[in-house]
């Protein structure tokens, strides 16, 4: 098999349909009681008020920190999910078109420095070659303040190879009248990329209806994917560590940064060398 195409473009983040379904899926009520404790946490350890939500999404970790005092902003490198940002917190004030692995614009770094950054989903992993992670790393010294905070959270798919198990849970929820199906696999069958990253492919499949549902109402609504690095947890914290960070954590829970990874979900704290 040769390696993934090495002139392939980076992700454009979620657009389209899968931006106007994204909350739909979400259980935001819950995600939120499940992080924000953990985020408070991390962000208190380092005396952290002023913080940089890389890949926000439609807002809704900006918005929960805003309303608990912080000072947030939020980049995303999809105009379609920094819309919906604007509209759940009023206004573009503290959003930013950015992708991560980019250099900063110029309206982030006149923003910065930062006391922590965050990205909480699967906005790591689209860094699929090494380069661009390593760009990220640089960026992130660049943006937050010495001593400052990096915290990510995402998911290690690399492990799904392992387990042999490519799929996620399946989630239904009802839309507009009708129940609407997510389903989210993992190729993990796929070459290296040219520099010898593993990769994998990121599947998200949203259809509509059920055996109930009339003629005309079953349908697929779309399938996008995405090319990722294929991480395993046991690699990240040499990798950061020796991209210069401090006190590098891998964890398998937000809440408690000594717990050791056993999922493909995996949180990585780390201090700007100061």
């Amino acid at each position: 098999m040769p390696p993934s195409d090495p002139t392939a473009r980076p992700a454009p983040g979620i657009t389209g349909d899968l931006s106007r379904l994204y909350d739909v899926f979400v259980d935001w009520p819950g995600r939120l009681s499940r992080e924000l404790p953990g985020i408070e946490r991390h962000l208190a350890a380092v005396g952290a008020r002023r913080v940089l939500d890389a890949g926000c999404g439609t807002g809704q970790h900006v918005r929960a920190l805003r309303e608990r005092g912080y000072e947030v902003h939020g980049a995303d490198v999809s105009e379609d999910m920094l819309d919906q940002a604007a509209r759940l917190l009023g206004g573009r004030g503290g959003l930013h078109p950015w992708r991560m692995g980019d250099p900063p614009s110029d309206s982030l770094r006149a923003a910065a420095p930062f006391d922590a950054l965050i990205a909480m989903g699967n906005v790591w992993p689209q860094l699929a070659r090494e380069a661009a992670g390593r760009a990220a790393a640089a960026t992130f010294r660049e943006l937050v303040r010495p001593g400052g905070l990096v915290l990510l959270g995402f998911k290690a798919v690399a492990v799904r190879k392992q387990t042999g198990n490519p799929y996620m849970p399946l989630m239904r929820r009802e839309h507009e009248g009708r129940p609407l199906w997510f389903i989210r696999f993992v190729d993990t069958d796929l070459a290296p990329f040219e520099d010898g990253t593993p990769a994998a492919e990121f599947h998200m499949v949203v259809v509509a209806g059920d055996a109930s549902s009339g003629a005309g109402v079953r349908e697929a609504l779309l399938h996008d994917t995405a090319r990722v690095r294929a991480w395993l947890p046991e690699e990240l914290g040499p990798w950061f560590t020796a991209r210069g960070f401090e006190d590098v954590q891998v964890s398998g829970k937000l809440l408690d940064p000594t717990v050791a990874p056993t999922t493909e979900d995996v949180f990585v704290s780390m201090r700007v060398p100061g």
